[in-house]
């Protein structure tokens, strides 16, 4: 049975609280089927289940319902909320499970409030117990450009180490995978989150002294060389089979792995002798050397094989004085693993290893591989791409990296796995831009409306926004509360420009407020095909805004500039499929010509600003501007 730790604690966690059952220990979910004497087709059930595999164990269980014992229903519950396989089958409209259905659905509402204390219980909370002196470190595979779930660990792997010391160490065992350039990239995306107080390693600084580590295994009957076919392997190591060169005397394996060091024994691995049956699958006698023809950025083809990266971080988190290893808790299972190898190559100094959970946010890609694919294809322009989870797509599409970095803090280093939704950082990076941005009118070029302004009557003589015979320039501040961003120029005319959506709203006679500049009343409304072509106006500088239903941005017709928004959804669809080109969202990106105020000229690069009653943007180019997500303003219709 295989699960997903941290999802079992969920189990753990209701049970406990709602019938006082006893926390257990891993594996969580079997251990508590046996002492609840729950029925033995549960105990099939695995978290890494294949669509059909589960398909099939969702028959068994079905074929015991109904279930009378309430408890035996939050087990039920709390086993398959730890199936993302599950999550996604329960969600199609033809899932052929009903009962099942129904009870998850049922279990879901009844456990809402001890879903929200379970998953907020250590939210906020960086609670670590670790040495007085710490060294942590940050070990990115040169594979990619950092997305936000790299953000995580590397923020919170400065922040424990604020008052000791901060390794990166690129991770650049596996040549297939990596480059330079993209080493190059994560070192701009960590000058991107200001983090820059760091020691600068590469695990192939130790490649001489892992391959030592390595023969001493060999040398002390702790590691073999084999030559077991791949899938044979992977099916031994499910089954609990030893392979047939596990008992190889050492003196042989020790000749091997040398000759394999130079490029022979192709179709040799090496592997530690842990263990043919362990509970924990990760102690199953795993690889630690094998062979990659590739030629590496750095080394060149001077070595023939590479350790993986399991048996790589111990020895190097130990050599280089780690005290402390942050790591996510998919590698939980690893742990014994990393800790097997610290014993019996007799390192001195051993690491604390504290797990903490990814920072999963729904309807996010964060797979390189699919992320890599949409690159290669042209789906997206590129890693930075708006749509892409990268640093540089989110910086493109208005994400602050201090935002980010203090929303990451209040979540602390929880265990504990949610999915989070994407308003709430997108709500907390508004609060930090927000004073900074300037506020800008625009209207789409599409339909846009002529309002022709009659001059003023007397009795606006002498209004500081008075419109005598010709146009003139008032300044107002850029940002009404924040009079540090200073002051911009607005154009009164006669001639101003509104939207479609504006201008049908307005009724003769009706008088309505022109933002930044004075109430007016509508004397004359042209229209054709039902859309409204021009509108005049005669203005009432001294009427109440208060008293007005509508407030109306515009701009001035003359000096006009054209401007084109950009609004980009989510990378994927919903569609239930594993094919990435049906997958793709070809509805993702939205563009719209319109027409905005002269000022905006000013606004330069990667700078933020709101279009009043539109949302907040950020320049992406030459009068080219990004919607941030939820700053998008409800408009009434």
């Amino acid at each position: 049975m295989s699960e997903n730790v941290a999802k079992a604690q969920l189990l753990n966690f209701i049970l406990n609280k709602k019938y006082g059952a006893k926390e257990q220990s891993n594996p969580i979910i079997e251990n508590q089927i046996k002492a609840l004497n729950a029925p033995g087709c549960l105990l099939g059930f695995r978290s890494d289940f294949t669509v059909d595999e589960l398909n099939h164990w969702l028959a068994e269980l079905e074929s015991i319902f109904p279930i009378q014992e309430e408890i035996l229903q939050d087990l039920i519950f709390g086993m398959l909320y730890g199936s993302e396989v599950f999550q996604k089958l329960a969600k199609a409209k033809d899932f052929k499970f009903a009962s099942i259905s129904k009870l998850y659905k049922s279990r879901f509402e009844t456990n809402r409030k001890y879903l929200a204390e379970f998953n907020s219980k250590d939210q906020g909370k960086i609670n670590i117990h670790a040495p007085k002196r710490i060294v942590t470190r940050f070990p990115p595979e040169p594979s990619g450009y950092l997305h936000i779930g790299h953000a995580k660990a590397a923020f919170l792997n400065q922040y424990m180490a604020k008052d000791g010391k901060l390794l990166v160490r690129f991770d650049d065992t596996n040549p297939e995978k990596e480059t330079l350039e993209f080493e190059n990239a994560i070192l701009e995306d960590l000058e991107l989150l200001k983090i820059s107080d760091f020691k600068l390693s590469h695990s192939s600084d130790y490649f001489d002294v892992i391959f030592e580590y390595a023969c001493q295994l060999v040398k002390e009957g702790k590691a073999y060389v084999d030559n077991t076919e791949l899938e044979t392997m992977r099916q031994q190591r499910t089954d609990g089979v030893a392979s047939r060169n596990r008992d190889l005397d050492p003196e042989t394996s020790l000749k091997i792995f040398r000759a394999m060091k130079d490029g022979k024994y192709k179709d040799y691995c090496l592997r530690a002798k842990i263990s043919i049956d362990n509970p924990n699958k990760a102690m199953r006698d795993p690889v630690i050397y094998r062979h990659v023809e590739t030629a590496h950025h750095y080394a060149g083809n001077k070595y023939r094989i590479y350790p993986t990266y399991d048996f790589t971080v111990p020895i190097l988190d130990s050599i280089e004085g780690v005290t402390l290893a942050l790591r996510t808790n998919e590698y939980r299972d690893r742990n014994a693993q990393y800790y097997w190898f610290i014993d019996n190559l007799r390192l001195e100094n051993r690491p604390k290893i504290h797990d903490f959970s990814r920072l999963n946010f729904e309807n996010t890609v964060i797979s390189k591989r699919k992320m890599k694919y949409y690159v290669e294809k042209g789906y997206v322009t590129g890693w930075d791409d708006p749509r892409m989870c990268t640093l540089r797509g989110l910086a493109r599409l208005g994400m602050d990296m201090g935002a980010l970095r203090e929303y990451i803090v209040q979540q602390g280093a929880s265990q504990k796995t949610a999915v989070v939704s994407w308003d709430k950082i997108w709500a907390l990076n508004k609060k930090v831009i927000d004073p900074r941005s300037p506020r800008h009118s625009a209207v789409p070029l599409m339909d846009y409306v002529v309002c022709y302004i009659d001059t003023c009557p007397e009795c606006n003589i002498g209004h500081p926004h008075c419109l005598d015979k010709s146009d003139r320039y008032i300044e107002i501040p850029k940002h009404k509360k924040h009079s540090d961003l200073g002051n911009k120029q607005l154009l009164l005319s006669t001639e101003i420009l509104l939207s479609q959506a504006d201008a049908s709203v307005l009724k003769i006679n009706e008088e309505f407020t022109l933002m930044n500049w004075g109430n007016a009343i509508v004397t004359d409304k042209a229209a054709e095909n039902g859309k409204i072509r021009s509108l005049r106006i005669k203005l009432n500088l001294n009427g109440d805004f208060k008293t007005t239903e509508n407030k109306i941005t515009w701009i001035a017709r003359k000096g006009a500039v054209m401007v084109k928004f950009y609004e980009y959804g989510n990378l994927q669809n919903d569609l239930n499929t594993e094919d990435l080109d049906l997958k793709f969202n070809q509805d993702s990106k939205k563009e719209e010509w319109w027409l905005a105020e002269s000022s905006i000229s000013e606004i330069r690069k990667s700078q933020t600003l709101q279009i009043e009653r539109i949302g907040f943007f950020i320049c992406d180019g030459p009068f080219e501007f990004n919607l941030i997500p939820f700053t998008k303003q409800k408009r009434t219709e």
